[in-house]
């Protein structure tokens, strides 16, 4: 299925994500598949709307979410070791056990974060 992720900023559509998921899946999977797409095919991540995401496990090692909105996403246990999250929003974001060994979080917003175990 085709689902866009709207520009946190603008409003618009950043980029339309080709995911394989049904219809009926819930917006954080949906979130979450279009990231993961994003991430491989090099679309951009940041400035994108992507709250409430599941990236739970993800590798997101050296991702660019500069500016982007993850307000309240599930990212347990991921990888985002050398991720860009310089401004991003990260507010109720769940990072319980995610690595974030020289993750760049300059004028990051956390929060109600959660960041136990985390690297």
């Amino acid at each position: 299925m085709k689902y866009d992720i709207l520009n946190r900023w603008t409003g618009k559509v950043q980029f339309t994500a080709d995911i394989d998921c049904p219809e009926s899946a819930v917006h954080s999977v949906k979130v979450g598949l279009a990231v993961l797409w994003a991430f491989k095919t090099g679309a951009s991540l940041d400035g994108a709307r992507l709250d409430g995401a599941n990236l739970d496990g993800a590798s997101l090692i050296d991702a660019s979410l500069i500016d982007a909105s993850l307000i309240d996403a599930s990212i347990i246990g991921a990888s985002l070791d050398g991720a860009r999250l310089d401004r991003a929003r990260l507010d109720g974001a769940n990072l319980i056990d995610a690595n974030l060994d020289g993750a760049n979080l300059v004028g990051a917003r956390l929060d109600r974060a959660r960041l136990d175990g985390a690297n």
